[in-house]
């Protein structure tokens, strides 16, 4: 039988079921005893046996005894609650008292009838007698196999009496008597079969009854999982996990709560975009970057008033959103401050002193527009026009910001489609040698010329080719096309060099010195003919190392560099003795100063140029008294409106001609 591991509350609730099967076969079992009695009772008296009807009345007695028993069984277990073991051991020697005295009272009338000498009568009341206790027996193996002591027990007191009694006292039964102990044995191994069988079939119903209480514990605890499993799915799915601020999702319900209790409140949406941060996740890495995020956002989070949130946009972006009352216009205006200040605020990480800035577009809602998502978006748009304008200062949302992102967007779309087409072009403004007057360069500089809105200057779409990385692309055309053009300005120009400009991004990311033996190589340019001409942004720690190494290898080739705009820059004097560039210009802005504070920045950038050996090229020359005051501080080279405009092909008969009269010059001397 399997063994199973009760605990008491269980082995009890067992115990009772058995107990139960037992009362409840009882009644069935005292009715076939007492017409058994009957008919036993009057086949005996028939016999000679007057004494089987006080037997009767005994088995009657008997019975009545155990069916009151029945009756207060039943009757204390309508509740069916469990039942305690003293209870189950009191209503189990019940059963097992009345079957006994049952059983013995059928041996004592087995063992009265069976004499020696016999007569017909008393032969076939022994006969009789023995079919029906055998009978008993038979039956009992099923009615009493919940009891196993008491079921073998019984059955053992109806079958052994009468056998010993008829092998001693009936000699011509002893076969009968024979049989009758065999048919105690089986009786026997069938009342323990069925007990086992019995005891299975409960075991079976408490394992099903178990696995029911199992499957519903674990439907909670599944269900309790399945809650607890979203909660968390919904707080990772609406919340940074680096910041643990709210993300997009749980800014957009924060503010689907907030309009739903106060529909008519009004808020002001800040859009927060850290200056300089790309600057420093790249050079101290990633893992400093995200410690560098989450203190800023700590900083951040500590300005704002109650009811306002600060959530994670998206990189180093990040939106507050705060409610307004009536009462507090200036709030807004002092939060900014207040932001911009803690960002500015300096802070050590891993031995690095960290400085960040921020730039802040703000929106409200609903005055900017009747749509959440369309106000951050407003935001969005005015820290964008911050970025490209000042930073580090707070811009309200203005439609003219949509209007120029809508245009910069078109013109990007339509600036990588004009690249290398007739919508582009190429002119060319002669540089001027300062001592013979002639033409020594052409700077080529590039045209653009939108078919539906007209000529686009210079100054928007070579920003917006920049920002939108659109830039490698146009300058690598610029080159192939003004090399190539400078190849064919025949005799009198096969001298004159031709100036290109390049972006900071061309010579970090594109093996720019590569791509310049490529197009020298495709035009037949020689590289002693070429002058690349870059900002003072090469000089950033942010590219130091990689523009110095193309550097290097343009110079090695042949190709002078030139630095444009110098002076404007904060770190190209502490940097300039690395690079081995041939020449600086200096910055238009410093020329039309050349009669005040503009004249020392041209003075010391010729002290400088002298001593590492470059020559100085002015740019924005527009005046003689401009080139003459240029020509006594020691300026080797003019260009500017003054000496030529840019004009669409360089002019043959300039290589050739003098530029500035030998008389101008010795005015201007």
């Amino acid at each position: 039988m399997k063994s199973m591991n009760y605990t008491f509350k269980e082995n009890a609730l067992f115990q009772s079921k058995l107990i139960d099967i037992a009362y409840k076969n009882l009644l069935p079992m005292l009715f076939v005893n007492v017409a058994a009695a009957f008919g036993a009772a009057w086949t005996v008296a028939s016999g000679g046996h007057v004494w089987a009807w006080a037997w009767l009345c005994l088995m009657c007695a008997l019975s009545a005894i155990r069916l009151f028993d029945w009756v207060r069984y039943r009757s204390s277990t309508k509740s069916r609650s469990p039942t305690g073991p003293s209870k189950l051991a009191y209503w189990q020697q019940n059963y097992g008292v009345g079957l006994c005295a049952s059983a013995i009272l059928w041996a004592v009338l087995a063992c009265g009838v069976i004499d020696r000498e016999a007569s017909y009568s008393g032969s076939v009341a022994r006969y009789t007698l023995v079919i029906i206790i055998s009978a008993l027996a038979g039956g009992a193996t099923g009615v009493t196999a919940a009891m196993k002591s008491q079921g073998r027990l019984y059955i053992t007191i109806l079958l052994l009496p009468a056998s010993l009694a008829l092998a001693i006292f009936s000699s011509v039964d002893v076969i009968i008597a024979a049989l009758g102990l065999i048919f105690l044995v089986v009786m026997l191994v069938t009342h323990s079969n069925n007990h086992n069988v019995l005891r299975q079939s409960l075991d079976l119903e408490h394992d099903n009854i178990s696995l029911i209480a199992d499957l519903k514990d674990l439907n909670g605890t599944l269900e309790s999982k399945i809650l607890d499993r979203t909660r968390a799915l919904k707080e990772i799915a609406h919340n940074d996990v680096l910041t643990n601020l709210p993300n997009r999702r749980g800014l957009m319900e924060w503010a689907k709560a907030l309009m739903k209790d106060h529909s008519n409140l009004s808020v002001a949406v800040m859009f927060l975009d850290l200056d300089r941060f790309k600057q420093i996740n790249d050079a101290l890495g990633h893992d400093i970057g995200d410690r560098v995020l989450v203190n800023v956002s700590g900083q951040i989070n500590k300005q704002l008033p109650p009811g306002a949130i600060l959530a994670r946009w998206g990189g180093d972006e990040f939106v507050v959103a705060m409610p307004l009352a009536a009462a507090e216009p200036n709030i807004v205006q002092y939060l900014c401050d207040r932001i911009i200040g803690a960002v500015n605020h300096p802070f050590v990480l891993n031995g690095e002193t960290i400085r960040l800035g921020v730039s802040i577009g703000l929106a409200f809602y609903p005055d900017d527009d009747k749509s959440f998502t369309d106000v951050i978006h407003a935001a969005d748009l005015a820290v964008t026009e911050v970025k490209r304008t000042e930073r580090g200062r707070a811009l309200s949302y203005s439609e003219t910001y949509a209007e120029v992102q809508r245009r910069r967007y078109d013109l990007s779309r339509s600036l990588a489609q004009a690249i290398g087409t007739d919508e582009l072009t190429l002119v060319y403004q002669p540089v001027i040698s300062a001592t013979t007057g002639r033409v020594v360069a052409h700077e080529a500089l590039a045209r653009w010329n939108h078919p539906s809105l007209g000529a686009i200057s210079p100054e928007e779409f070579i920003k917006l080719a920049e920002d939108t990385d659109k830039i490698v692309a146009l300058g690598e055309w610029a080159l192939y096309q003004a090399c190539k053009d400078a190849t064919g300005w025949g005799k009198g120009g096969a001298q004159i060099k031709i100036a290109v400009n390049a972006s900071i991004k061309q010579l970090v990311h594109s093996q720019f010195d590569l791509k310049v033996i490529q197009i020298l190589n495709q035009t037949g340019l020689s590289p002693a003919r070429l002058e690349i001409e870059v900002t003072e942004s090469l000089f950033d720690d942010e590219y130091l190392e990689p523009v110095l190494r193309c550097v290097k290898n343009l110079r090695e080739l042949g190709v002078e560099v030139h630095i444009d705009d110098f002076g404007t820059g904060y770190s190209s004097l502490s940097r300039l003795h690395r690079f081995p560039v041939t020449a600086i210009k200096v910055d238009r802005h410093f020329i039309n100063d050349i009669d005040a504070d503009g004249r020392v920045i041209v003075e010391s950038a010729v002290m400088i140029a002298r001593r590492f050996g470059f020559e100085v090229i002015a740019e924005g020359v527009e005046t003689i008294e401009q080139a003459r005051i240029l020509y006594e501080l020691g300026v080797d080279k003019f260009q500017g409106y003054y000496f030529g405009r840019p004009q669409a092909e360089a002019s043959h008969h300039s290589f050739d001609t003098l530029w500035v009269s030998e008389t101008a010059i010795a005015q201007a001397m």
